[in-house]
């Protein structure tokens, strides 16, 4: 983080400050599959189901990106100083509890306590993450009106909670035991995928057979997953 400034001096020169160099490294991999059709098998292909074979290998290379992403989530991996992701040494795992008005604050209480150094950064939270079957919860605990408790909801007490982050859900985390606060990815490190020169599109590619009769596919796609600090993400486990 870039620290804090000083103050100059009537008439003195600004001086110049030293940003430390990134400890987290990642590396791009090489991802991709073939897909061969016999021409005997186009002809007699009535329903035309051959001819979405290129836009079924683009939307697989979409769900791999998404796996690498999860993959990080399910099985929180050590960081550069030896420590996993998600941990109390980071300040980054709270008390297990399911989806409520006070473990969400408690989530929102940890992420905006995290320093870098002596510096408070007052990081707020953005999603909330969460197993496809908890969003419901999820999005009952963010946006009541009252607090939402662990088995009941208040009709008095306001909910402080309201509004502060936007549920996002999905199915890689069923079963899984844990759900999460995440910053703006703009604003903060987070989770990033790194694709080589950019190129976030795969690549699809065909030729016809020489040969046997028909034609093959082949879906290509170089990117990867990396958590660069945990200082942008919370996990609280459920019960």
């Amino acid at each position: 983080t870039f620290p804090a400034l000083r103050q100059v001096a009537p008439g003195a020169e600004f001086k110049y400050v030293s940003i430390g160099e990134r400890a987290e490294t990642a590396a791009l991999a090489t991802y991709g599959e073939m897909f061969s059709i016999t021409r005997q098998a186009i002809i007699n292909d009535d329903l035309g189901a051959f001819t979405r074979i290129p836009q079924k290998m683009g939307l697989a290379a979409v769900r791999t990106v998404g796996d690498l992403v999860f993959s990080i989530l399910l099985n929180n991996p050590q960081m550069a100083d030896g420590t996993a992701l998600f941990h109390a040494d980071h300040g980054n795992l709270a008390t297990k509890s399911g989806i409520n008005t006070a473990s969400i604050d408690a989530a929102r209480v940890l992420m905006g306590k995290q320093k870098d150094g002596s510096a408070f950064l007052n990081i707020r939270p953005k999603f909330l993450l969460c197993d496809i079957a908890d969003e419901g919860a999820a999005k009952v605990a963010l946006e009541s009106e009252f607090e939402v408790g662990a088995s009941e909801k208040s009709n008095t007490v306001p909910n402080s909670v309201r509004n502060i982050a936007s549920v996002i859900s999905d199915g890689r985390l069923s079963g899984h035991n844990g759900w999460y606060l995440k910053a703006d990815p703009v604003a903060h490190d987070t989770i990033e995928v790194l694709y080589l020169d950019g190129q976030q599109a795969p690549v699809l590619e065909q030729q016809n057979g020489w040969n046997i009769d028909g034609v093959e596919f082949k879906v290509r796609l170089d990117a990867a997953a990396k958590a660069w600090d945990a200082k942008g993400m919370v996990k609280t486990p459920k019960t």
